[in-house]
């Protein structure tokens, strides 16, 4: 029977200041992508959409310090994240960002129904205002303690307890621009997203939906969020970001005579829209941009079923702020489907500290695959998934997973078949005249495939691998009860069973390591069908391999792995091997001799104009004289810059940051405390001369 469903899957949009780790890889992207992958193996319509979430405060900070144009450091992490997540065998149907113009659109369409609909307001907020940089502080520009947990608050949430905050609750608040404590709090003008007004629909969609959209284990967290649910603030005072459409809105207001006041677009004209507000519409504007902003993506945001996958730390946004967005930005012609079902995750712990990219605990993806494959890691995470509670990594348990159940389990059972098969009979599938037995076996190894599915479409993932592990430990049993070596009247029967089990094996894996089901797929000479309107799932999955069917060149899954020969020790503390970790992104020694780099004399020092961190710097370098925008205006004064002997790069392409052209990079150190030193050379050496 033909599935006849339209399912939109999503996963948690990945920040990109830094790589991910293997806690956010587990927390959200691998369910969504083992999910998606289930769904195309039962042959349903589905799209799997993602991308990253480039926008906020970390990513501009981050361009100060580096001198760059924000924008361009966007895309380079952006690249760098999707390149890995390709590398982890993530089957995206599109990766995009959140920068994309398509993703403007839809924000701003989605702005336009809300505020046009009541449900923004504007309203004062008292905001941190540092006096040394003079300007307001947004969100991740501030951070203390925790008023809850004394964990790490930075600007609206807390990084350990994941409650939602407010800067003026947290204790101790430091500036992130100048380090300093000098804050206080000023009035400044908002908008607020006026969530108190979708209390009904929200109790209404979690408690009358098909099915209850969240786990068991989040329920009573869910219902609390929506009864004490509060106004939010949808701008912010930076500039990397979203401007707020304001003329847009009042055209429409003016044309329509709408009754709704306009937005003072002078007001806003410094302001964006906060990250929060245009991250989880990026899930749609990343759709209208796979269908080229045709129709088709309306049917997967208004006729589907929307599956999303999330860590715990996002589950408010996901089950009270984003639905809430949906139901007040719909209309007559694009009523947006709520939420379906939410997979959320709880932590997965880096020897009982939680994985944390911002704190540097874990270990990265990049990392991860230096050492071992993909399915190696997708595999062993499948299987311990935390759904219902944290779960631990330990490499101990990693080794004992992949030597004994990927490898001892699943790997041996498929080579001994086929080398059994290639031994005997000439490596193709032989005729069986099968016995009770070998029914009774194939009709378990159906149970099995029946029971998977049922795992996933009650949304236990972890379930779904367990069964598929029951079916080569099922297969694995049955060969050796058989001893065909030693029983060659049932030879035929027995190889016969195992191949279809092996078939079996391969089609239920490929959701959990897809190069895996891939040859094993190869090895029997045959397709894992992904294709719209195929299910492989069904008859005739065991026994599909018919008698005289040709098999391919067998090989070895899988080996074993012995940690201590990567240098990891039991005992090491995850942190400490994250911080310890060197010489993991490379670069060749022709890539080194094209830069270059030479000593320079500063010639001139004034402020930028339009950034308050950056001097605008120009450098004698011998044959010529460049500038460059450098953010040392919290290190130096200009007198101490004036006339120094510094080292630069000088052929590093030209970019303009904040209006301004920069040329080149003066090269500096900085130790853990952000103490920052310009490097120069010990002995005096004439301007432009190269260092080597």
């Amino acid at each position: 029977m033909t599935d006849n469903r339209r399912v939109t899957v999503t996963a948690a949009l990945p920040y990109i200041h830094g790589v991910p780790h293997l806690g956010n890889i587990v927390g959200s992207i691998l369910p969504a992508d083992i999910f998606h992958r289930y769904l195309d193996v039962r042959g349903v319509e589905n799209e799997f959409i993602g991308g990253s979430d480039v926008h906020g405060t970390p990513l501009e900070l981050e361009a100060l310090e580096r001198g760059m144009d924000v924008e361009k450091l966007a895309e380079q992490q952006h690249r760098k994240v999707k390149n890995v997540l390709e590398d982890f065998e993530m089957d995206y149907s599109i990766y995009s960002n959140t920068n994309s113009e398509f993703n403007r659109k839809q924000t701003h369409d989605m702005f336009e129904e809300l505020y046009l609909n009541g449900y923004i307001t504007e309203k004062e907020q008292t905001l941190p205002y540092c006096n040394n940089d003079e300007r307001f502080l947004p969100d991740r520009y501030i951070e203390g303690e925790c008023p809850h947990c004394g964990g790490l608050a930075r600007g609206d949430q807390c990084d350990e307890c994941g409650k939602l905050i407010e800067p003026e609750e947290i204790i101790e608040p430091e500036c992130q621009i100048c380090g300093e404590n000098d804050i206080e709090f000023k009035e400044t003008t908002h908008l607020y997203l006026d969530l108190p007004q979708f209390k009904d629909e929200l109790e209404a969609w979690l408690e009358n939906a098909d099915s209850q959209p969240v786990p068991d284990s989040i329920i009573n967290e869910v219902e609390n969020a929506i009864e004490n649910t509060e106004q939010r603030c949808i701008t912010r005072d930076i500039d990397w970001g979203f401007e707020i459409p304001a003329d847009r809105v009042n055209e429409r207001i003016e044309e329509e005579g709408l009754d709704v006041e306009k937005i003072d677009s002078k007001q806003y004209e410094d302001k964006v829209l906060y990250v929060w507000f245009d991250a989880p519409i990026g899930y749609i504007g990343f759709t209208r941009e796979l269908f080229d902003d045709g129709d088709e993506w309306k049917d997967y945001w208004t006729d589907s079923d929307t599956y999303y996958s999330i860590g715990k730390d996002n589950t408010i946004f996901h089950t009270v702020i984003w639905p809430s967005m949906l139901i007040g930005a719909s209309t007559e012609d694009i009523e947006y489907e709520l939420p379906h079902y939410e997979f959320i995750q709880q932590f997965l712990m880096a020897e009982d500290t939680q994985f944390s990219k911002s704190r540097g605990t874990g270990l990265s993806t990049e990392d991860a695959l230096e050492m071992y494959p993909a399915d190696y890691w997708r595999f062993y995470l499948a299987r311990k998934l935390p759904q219902d509670h944290d779960a631990k990594f330990s490499w101990s348990d990693f080794e004992a997973e992949i030597n004994n159940v990927l490898n001892d389990t699943i790997g041996n059972f498929v080579n001994r078949t086929l080398s059994l098969a290639e031994k005997w009979f000439d490596n193709e599938v032989p005729v069986g005249d099968l016995t009770d037995k070998d029914r009774e076996t194939v009709e378990k190894a159906e149970n099995l495939v029946e029971e998977y599915c049922e795992a996933f479409e009650n949304h236990d993932i972890r379930e779904g691998l367990e069964k598929s592990i029951r079916l080569a430990r099922l297969g694995d049993q049955y060969l050796s009860e058989e001893e065909p070596w030693n029983n060659e009247d049932q030879r035929e029967e027995t190889i016969h069973v195992s191949l279809q089990i092996i078939r079996a094996l391969g089609a239920t894996l490929y959701p959990f390591t897809p190069e895996t089901s891939r040859r094993i797929g190869e090895m029997l000479n045959t397709d894992i069908h992904t294709s719209e309107g195929v299910d492989e799932l069904v008859d005739p999955l065991l026994g599909g391999l018919e008698p005289g069917h040709e098999l391919g060149e067998r090989e070895i899954l899988f080996e074993k792995i012995d940690i201590e020969e990567k240098g990891v020790d039991e005992e090491d503390n995850m942190e400490e091997k994250e911080e310890h970790g060197f010489n993991t992104d490379t670069v060749s020694f022709e890539d080194f001799t094209d830069m270059d780099i030479r000593v320079g004399e500063v010639q001139s020092v004034e402020d930028h104009p339009n950034a308050d961190r950056l001097y605008k710097v120009k450098v004698d370098v011998g044959e010529a004289v460049l500038q460059t925008c450098a953010g040392l205006k919290n290190h130096y004064e200009k007198e101490e810059l004036e006339g120094k002997t510094v080292v630069v790069l000088a052929n590093l392409e030209p970019t303009e940051l904040r209006g301004e052209k920069s040329e080149c990079m003066m090269l500096a150190a900085e130790d853990e405390d952000e103490n920052v030193s310009l490097l120069r050379p010990e002995d005096a050496m004439k301007k432009g001369s190269k260092v080597k």
